[in-house]
């Protein structure tokens, strides 16, 4: 995907003679197969030996060949004919060390794995290296500040995104954003505005609109809105990362998975067994009852666990439980609208595999005022300074990242802190440590501390 406004270079080299495929025959069929397949010839380009439509989803010959093996279908068009395969169960996104040494897009690579995740789909991601992989993707970087994919073929997902370095400059969400539109290029799914460009781009026409390498996937709308779905053509500064409502039916109609519910479980009887990941669903969460924190007694309620955790919203989603020993003890606390209680020892427990946490800088914390004790979990880059006052309590005004370093709960390269919701205090006294100097201050109206 390109931003708004850039220019997509075509790069022309000799051609190396040698007794491999030649790259131009292949390409003049692959063109060939996009005329017959519906794509206007003015979105096919070529660019360094490779074809693309939409100006940034490749087109192998294989892929090619695929979108010419249907009937024609519907003249409203969203994903391409060709998909992943049932075989496909894991897919495992394997980053570069350039693109690793990139945070924003490093960040961006993990918000995007959970967004898929979260929906409890038959196809899962993980961010490699990891193990039982059915399928594999390679990020890598390019220039400039979008990024590039392909279509599936031969049941497999696409095997490269492309991310520009350019992005390192933008938020985590919109790294987010981009990314989780690649690999659903990876994954089938073509620009949801793919009639009219202009309507996320400012400028483009018809990406092609009567042929079987689109097809509308019901449920969803025939009409795109600029902010209308992850998949629009062209991306804004202030776009948040999120899949839209539209976004989450197309990807249930395509890849939607049953998952068993959490209360069908009797996480006791795995006892012993720890490590065990057990992926069950959770509806909207109002309360329950649950002993601990971060590690839960096996007989809590699990959705409000998961909730309390930070692993689902309050409106339910999918988790994995992770299965852990017994404990000793078990302390309460309040995170995310759910208290726990305090236990003594206990002979299993739970966890749960995290989404990575939210910016930190996202949160208004002097709105959370009056709500003493509640968690907030949440994520920081690399600190270098900040404005902050006081020493372990903290204005809720303060840059809470530095008062993490400050602390000493995580170190200045970054990492995730527990905010706590703290009363306010009649004074706060500045100090200086692990090389952040701090503030003081009279009374104010709120406080948070810091944890891990």
């Amino acid at each position: 995907m390109f931003k708004k406004a850039a220019v997509l270079v075509v790069s022309c080299g000799a051609l190396l003679v040698g007794c491999g495929p030649d790259p131009q025959a292949e390409n003049e069929e692959i063109i060939s197969n996009l005329l017959e397949a519906g794509f206007p010839a003015d979105d096919i380009l070529v660019a360094d030996d490779a074809v693309y439509v939409g100006r940034d989803a490749h087109v192998t010959l294989e892929a090619s060949r695929e979108m010419l093996q249907v009937p024609l279908e519907s003249e409203e068009q969203y994903r391409t004919t060709n998909l992943v395969g049932s075989s496909v169960t894991r897919i495992c996104v394997n980053s570069t060390a350039t693109f690793d040494s990139y945070p924003m897009l490093s960040q961006g690579l993990d918000l995007a794995i959970a967004n898929y995740n979260e929906r409890g789909l038959r196809i899962t991601f993980a961010r490699g290296p990891a193990t039982g992989c059915t399928a594999n993707i390679t990020a890598q970087t390019t220039s400039g500040t979008g990024g590039s994919a392909g279509f599936p073929s031969g049941g497999l997902p696409y095997g490269i995104i492309n991310i520009g370095t350019g992005l390192n400059d933008y938020s985590a969400d919109v790294n987010e954003h981009v990314i989780t539109h690649e690999l659903g290029h990876a994954v089938g799914f073509r620009h949801s505005d793919y009639y009219n460009r202009s309507i996320s781009c400012g400028a483009g026409g018809d990406e092609g609109d009567a042929g079987v390498g689109a097809i509308h996937i019901p449920g969803t709308p025939t009409t795109a809105v600029v902010g209308g779905s992850v998949m629009n053509s062209c991306f804004r500064s202030t776009e948040t990362g999120e899949w839209t409502s539209s976004d989450n039916t197309a990807l249930d109609a395509l890849y939607g998975g049953t998952v068993p519910s959490c209360s069908s479980y009797n996480f006791m009887s795995y006892r012993g067994q720890n490590g065990t990941q057990i992926r069950c669903s959770c509806p909207a969460v109002s309360g329950g009852v649950v002993w601990g924190t971060d590690l839960y007694t096996d007989d809590s309620n699990a959705c409000a666990a998961a909730v309390h955790a930070g692993a689902i919203p309050a409106t339910g989603g999918t988790v994995v439980v992770v299965i852990q020993p017994g404990q000793s003890s078990y302390t309460g606390t309040t995170r995310n609208g759910i208290t726990t209680l305090s236990y003594g020892a206990w002979g299993g427990s739970f966890s749960f595999q995290l989404p990575p946490a939210q910016s930190c800088s996202s949160y208004n914390f002097t709105s959370y005022r009056g709500q003493n004790g509640t968690q907030i979990r949440c994520g920081c880059p690399a600190v270098s300074g900040g404005v902050l006052w006081g020493t372990d309590l903290y204005t809720d005004d303060s840059d809470a990242c530095a008062a993490g370093v400050h602390a000493g709960v995580i170190p200045a390269t970054g990492g995730t802190v527990v905010v706590t919701i703290q009363p306010g205090q009649s004074s706060y006294t500045g100090t200086t440590r692990n090389g952040i100097t701090t503030l003081s201050y009279g009374a104010w109206g709120g406080s948070f501390s810091l944890g891990r």
